[in-house]
């Protein structure tokens, strides 16, 4: 077999490849690995999780301390953006989520993609870290802000028959004004690291 024609047959296999990848998952691991490059880019040592997630639940990233007995975590969350006055956080699971907090790592990052880019892209590198903004955001804060969100929706009746709204896999989005302070605030994570002796 020629060159030129092995080069077309591995062309069309990554082809096969490439269309098997689903969005909702290729996104949420664009999510991850998005912010801990960030995160390295910021001086902040972040390793992704993997095969420990085990031992820690709700994690996607650790990151190193001065100690090293004890480690920072990172929850990613990756969702499209929904509109420019808005910040995507993460699905609802249920009515349970507005008695206990969501989330219980050290930080939440929270990744809104572009919906233009992010919806019509193939895989084929047209989605880049300008199509993505990062919310830097420690736990209380992410679980306030959640949690408001949710009571928000909770309250507001249905438009069609007034009756109680089901909040089970509902997006929860909130004022891009509630988040601008947590908009690329990687010091924050630096300033808890520091902070663990």
């Amino acid at each position: 077999m020629s060159g030129q024609r092995q080069f077309y047959v591995r062309h069309q296999d990554m082809a096969a490849i490439q269309m098997q990848i689903r969005k909702q998952q290729s996104h949420g691991k664009i999510g991850e690995a998005s912010v801990a490059a960030k995160c390295w880019m910021h001086g902040i040592p972040a390793y992704n999780t993997a095969g420990l997630r085990a031992n820690f639940a709700g994690s996607d990233l650790l990151v190193d301390t001065p100690d090293p007995t004890r480690k920072l975590l990172i929850q990613v969350k990756t969702g499209y953006n929904p509109s420019p006055d808005s910040v995507y956080m993460t699905q609802c699971a249920g009515e349970h989520e507005l008695e206990k907090p969501k989330f219980v790592s050290d930080f939440v990052v929270f990744v809104n993609l572009d919906k233009k880019v992010g919806s019509k892209h193939e895989h084929k590198g047209e989605l880049d870290f300008h199509h993505l903004s990062f919310y830097v955001v420690p736990r209380d804060n992410a679980n306030s802000l959640y949690r408001a969100a949710l009571l928000r929706e909770h309250a507001r009746p249905l438009i069609k028959t007034g009756g109680q709204r089901k909040l089970g896999n509902l997006a929860v989005n909130v004022a891009s004004s509630e988040m601008a302070q947590f908009k690329d605030a990687w010091h924050l994570i630096h300033f808890a690291e520091s902070a663990v002796v």
